[in-house]
């Protein structure tokens, strides 16, 4: 049987459902001809249906469909090159590696951003618009400068309607501003302060919580507005990276000659993307030769996104993105730029380095980095009992039929040691259970410093892989056929999302298919992730001692990891609970990650790490996604201690949190509670920076905070 197949071994009967459902529907089978052959083969034990081949005919599917136009609707959303590069994995049966070999980028993202091309008779009116949007200003206003010579103006957008990435936040600032040096920050900001404007940034608007700008006030987009809000993106493309327009606010520079074998200071811009990022650790070379030790997966974020709300990787011996921080360097209330550093005010790093934007528009941040090493990585799919066993007091009888296995003690006892040394030791620590499999793809791994027959991973004909996943997964989403289907059963849209996804992961069975390479593509070992738009919500669950308090425990002290296996499957039990409408069609996942110093941080005090654990759903699922996410929260945040007492669990600051409760109270009252100690910190040494700085708290307040923060630091 090939490998592959054991993935679907005990979790087949949906697919078995709609193939026959198909067969006996003529309509629905026109509509979508090859898709029952195709999930017969995919279940068959004796057909093998590669990755590349089973993406290849899903996508012709809906290429061949004459009643759904969906693969044509969705190619037009893309450039000339791209929707070619498609139609020639699809239609010409070309493969990813051929076409990766002779791919080239064509038109850059900046290109678009400043030269939108007349394709067609419309397009004209569409310049026209765009020309209006940049100039028709209120003629009062006047024009700003990125140089003191007053040569490049800024490009500024007058009442252009703002959206996050996961549509959960949406206004309409007065002016949006897309500056590309420090001197332009400081022109804005001074700007705003003469007109008692607020003034928030933002790069690629990820965050779901509602920590931007607002209506009337001033967004700061570190990205042209193309890169940064239009779908698709091709950043994560190979050759995107001879298209960058390089300016002051994307360099990457070392402060410093590296040493060998010594941690190093790069000073980074706030608009340098994981994309660049990785793409220059890479490049360094001997010595030079840097990575971060952490990182979020997505490649199509910026620094100064991923800094100001406290993001982090996996791996419990690594604390935040923000831990790594040794100098911030800003633009603060009265337009003047300001440094603080590890070297000159230690006492303020811990507020500093994550502040979410009210210190200052931040500019640059110099990380800490230590020399390059390489990740070993060895991802299986491994039976759901077995990859995170079932904590104690849950029966089998409890556990869905379909996740089941005959278990022995012994291989309980062996499935629980690998998970708790998996979970307490290994460099990268990560599950994911794509709803309703019978699998979890276990990211689990350690580093070396020997870079033999390191690859790149993912190869170039990897990424094109994932890219054009995500075509399929928009097809998927938006197809009137898979609609009508979905009317029928509910569950078709989240069973072919689940099983495209497991499908796509690596399982490395035999040890000579270790995956080698350079730890920044480990850390971002998924691209094109943009292309998808998500809800998502995720909560930091402190890891508990097996004896006595957190307060009173050691980083060493032995962990009571039950609790960890709770929250896991507490989430998998509450997608089986909602499985006829199935809100959750995007991967549960879990990272282990480590303690942080950092003020602010919802990983603060938890000395022995913390359980990271997060549930996420397509984009247009509201209304079943809201009450669902509310039920998984209630569960998490109903976990104890050994002594009776509720964990003091936090959500991430970036994610869906907002207009949740924890046992019956809005979340930020919650949230206040959580943080009483932490919150008269922050505001005093906020205040020693401004008084040292000559501006105040009220300052602030008025300069860079929003309504979230006005509820949370300033009353």
């Amino acid at each position: 049987m090939p490998q592959h197949k054991h993935i679907f071994e005990r979790s087949n009967s949906r697919l078995k459902t709609i193939s026959q459902k198909l067969q006996d529907d003529d309509k629905l089978g026109h509509q979508l001809p090859g898709l029952s052959k195709l999930l017969d083969d995919i279940i068959d034990p004796d057909t093998d249906v590669p990755r590349e081949e089973s993406v290849r005919r899903l996508l012709r599917v809906f290429w061949e469909s004459e009643d759904d136009g969906t693969y044509s609707s969705i190619l037009g959303r893309y450039s000339h090159i791209e929707s070619k590069l498609i139609r020639a994995f699809v239609e010409d049966e070309k493969t990813a590696e051929d076409i990766g070999r002779d791919f080239d980028m064509g038109v850059s993202l900046g290109a678009r951003e400043e030269l939108p091309v007349l394709e067609e008779e419309s397009s004209l009116e569409k310049v026209m618009d765009r020309v209006h949007d940049i100039f028709h200003l209120d003629e009062k206003v006047s024009p700003l400068y990125n140089d003191e010579s007053q040569k490049v103006k800024i490009t500024v957008y007058a009442n252009k309607a703002f959206q996050n990435w996961g549509l959960t936040v949406k206004n309409t600032p007065s002016l949006t501003y897309v500056p590309s040096t420090s001197y332009g920050i400081q022109q804005i900001v001074k700007y705003a302060k003469t007109r008692n404007l607020k003034v928030r940034a933002s790069g690629y608007r990820h965050s779901w919580s509602p920590v931007f700008g607002s209506d009337g006030q001033i967004i700061i987009s570190t990205l042209g507005l193309h890169q940064s809000s239009m779908l698709p993106n091709t950043e994560s493309l190979p050759g995107s990276q001879f298209f960058v327009r390089g300016t002051e606010l994307n360099s990457i520079d070392f402060i410093g000659e590296p040493r060998k074998g010594e941690k190093r200071l790069v000073r980074v811009g706030t608009a340098v993307t994981n994309q660049m990022f990785r793409r220059w650790c890479n490049e360094q070379e001997l010595d030079r030769a840097s990575t971060l030790p952490l990182n979020v997966i997505m490649v199509e974020i910026t620094y100064g996104g991923s800094n100001a709300p406290i993001c982090h990787g996996a791996g419990r011996r690594h604390p935040t993105l923000s831990d790594l921080v040794h100098a911030i360097e800003y633009v603060d209330v009265n337009g003047n730029m300001q440094t603080i550093s590890k070297d000159k005010d230690p006492n303020f790093m811990s507020v500093a380095s994550g502040c979410f934007g009210l210190l200052g528009i931040v500019t640059h941040i110099t990380l800490e980095l230590d020399p390059m090493s390489y990740a070993v990585m060895v991802p299986r799919k491994i039976p759901v009992m077995e990859a995170i066993p079932p904590p104690p007091g849950l029966s089998d009888d409890e556990i869905p039929e379909a996740l089941r296995i005959d278990m022995s003690p012994q291989q309980r006892a062996e499935a629980q040691d690998t998970f708790e040394k998996q979970a307490a030791d290994n460099f990268y620590a990560e599950w994911f259970w794509f709803p309703y499999t019978s699998k979890v793809w276990v990211n689990c791994w350690n580093v070396t410093e020997d870079g033999k027959d390191a690859e790149e991973y993912p190869s170039k004909s990897g990424v094109l892989m994932q890219w054009t996943e995500t075509v399929a997964i928009q097809i998927i989403q938006e197809s009137e056929a898979v609609l009508n289907l979905q009317n029928i059963f509910p569950w078709t849209q989240a069973t072919l999302l689940s099983k495209l996804g497991l499908y796509a992961m690596p399982d490395v069975a035999d040890p000579k298919d270790t995956i080698k390479t350079q730890l920044p593509n480990a850390l971002h070992f998924r691209r094109a992730i943009q292309n998808v738009r998500v809800r998502d919500t995720e909560l930091e669950i402190p890891l508990q001692p097996k004896v006595g308090s957190l307060k009173d425990a050691k980083p060493n002290d032995p962990i009571d990891w039950s609790i960890v296996q709770k929250a896991w499957w507490d989430a998998i039990l509450a997608a089986y609970k909602y499985k006829d409408t199935c809100p959750q069609r995007m991967p549960l996942e879990m990272r282990i990650t480590g303690c942080s110093n950092v003020t602010m941080a919802p990983f603060r005090g938890h000395v022995l790490g913390t359980c990271s654990i997060e549930v996420l759903t397509l984009q247009n699922m509201e209304a079943e996604w809201l009450p669902y996410a509310q039920y998984v929260v209630d569960k998490w945040m109903a976990l104890k201690d050994n002594q009776g007492n509720y964990l003091e669990t936090r959500p991430h600051w970036a994610k869906e949190w907002a207009t949740m409760t924890v046992r019956g109270r809005p979340m930020i009252e919650y949230m206040k509670e959580s943080y009483r100690d932490a919150i008269p910190e922050f505001r005093e040494t906020l205040g020693q920076i401004a008084r040292k700085q000559g501006w105040s708290l009220e300052d602030a307040r008025q300069r860079f905070s929003n309504d979230l923060f006005d509820k949370f630091f300033f009353t």
